[in-house]
């Protein structure tokens, strides 16, 4: 068994020395990436430094913050308990929250869970600090903070006629995740541990930021070092739509679930659900977008970035390979830095 997972392991091409010259070339501190298929690992690496004028380089076993590629996970937990039967794709709101009725705007009566997994509920987005800045300050349990501010959006007046357009909204999915927790009688923090982490053994995987690779922000035309402790922090009952952390290996993992789901196995979901998920709506799946991406046709893909990190990620069920790259800086240069690497990573291993 030894000798097997030796050959295994020497079996994965080593990326690092290629995402050491990109990274450079993009002005990133580090960079970090994986590729699967649905049997396993094909290539990985990383290269960089953890933090910009300390040493310590990083390796395939830190964690990087993902942002907005977190609300794939939370998806895949809603997944999880439609296939229970617990919910249903076309639960409405107020059939979970009935209290509401009378609270909230008329207008999401008939929003359900599939609207809010789209982006296609109306809600505001509740992307920068302008918006935060008039909600009101929420106490008890994280749950029970993550159900005020869900009613609290819930108050406010859609952006777009919920069900008609497409419009991205990070509220959406903490609403999506209070609901799962009044169903469920736990939180979102231990359903994604228990319906995720674990089943996968992501055990590079948690919640906030991660403590030894530090994002960078630019300040005055420069990098920063951003530090996890300080300040600079989500709200703790937001993290269903943009607060985890993990390595490209465990990020790969999760995502080749859902390849092996798409192409026709049981995961930690059903092929059926896989087809509902990666099904295009109006713009995008479920959790995921759907789009043509490096020349192959619906892509399941996402990025995401909480200003000092950027991840993004792509699975090509047709082509058999799902690609995710993180840096630890956010900015134009960035975004291009991982934007073009899993482009380059999508092409050289799908299986055409």
């Amino acid at each position: 068994m030894v000798i097997l997972a030796a050959v295994l392991l020497a079996s994965v091409i080593d990326l690092s020395t290629e995402l050491r010259a990109h990274a450079q070339a993009s002005h990133v501190p580090a960079m970090q990436a994986t590729v699967v298929d649905s049997s396993g690992i094909i290539a990985h690496g990383a290269a960089g430094v953890a933090v910009l004028g300390r040493p310590g380089a990083v390796n395939v076993r830190d964690a990087f913050h993902i942002g907005s590629c977190a609300k794939p996970f939370t998806a895949t937990v809603m997944a999880t308990l439609v296939e229970e039967k617990t919910l249903a794709w076309d639960t409405p709101i107020l059939g979970v929250f009935p209290e509401w009725r009378g609270h909230i705007r008329p207008e999401y009566t008939l929003v359900t869970v599939a609207d809010l997994l789209s982006h296609e509920a109306g809600l505001s987005p509740f992307e920068d600090e302008a918006e935060f800045a008039h909600v009101p300050k929420v106490q008890g349990t994280v749950v029970e903070r993550r159900r005020a501010f869900a009613e609290y959006a819930l108050e406010q007046a859609p952006v777009v006629s919920p069900r008609t357009a497409y419009h991205y909204s990070n509220a959406g999915f903490v609403v999506a995740a209070a609901m799962a927790e009044r169903v469920a009688g736990t939180s979102w923090e231990s359903l994604i541990d228990q319906r995720v982490f674990r089943p996968l053994h992501m055990r590079s995987a948690g919640i906030g930021w991660p403590s030894r690779v530090w994002g960078h922000q630019f300040e005055k035309g420069k990098l920063i070092p951003v530090d996890p402790h300080g300040v600079y922090q989500l709200p703790d009952y937001f993290a269903p739509a943009g607060d985890l952390h993990m390595s490209t290996d465990d990020l790969a993992t999760f995502l080749r679930a859902h390849l092996r789901a798409m192409r026709g196995q049981t995961t930690i979901i059903s092929p059926a659900t896989a087809a509902v998920m990666h099904t295009k709506r109006l713009r995008g799946g479920l959790g995921f977008g759907v789009t043509t991406f490096a020349g192959f046709e619906n892509v399941a893909a996402y990025s995401g970035s909480a200003d000092t990190f950027f991840t993004v990620i792509a699975v090509a069920a047709n082509e058999n390979v799902a690609v995710a790259v993180s840096t630890n800086a956010a900015g134009e240069d960035a975004q291009k830095a991982v934007g073009s690497m899993l482009k380059t990573l999508l092409s050289r291993y799908a299986k055409r």
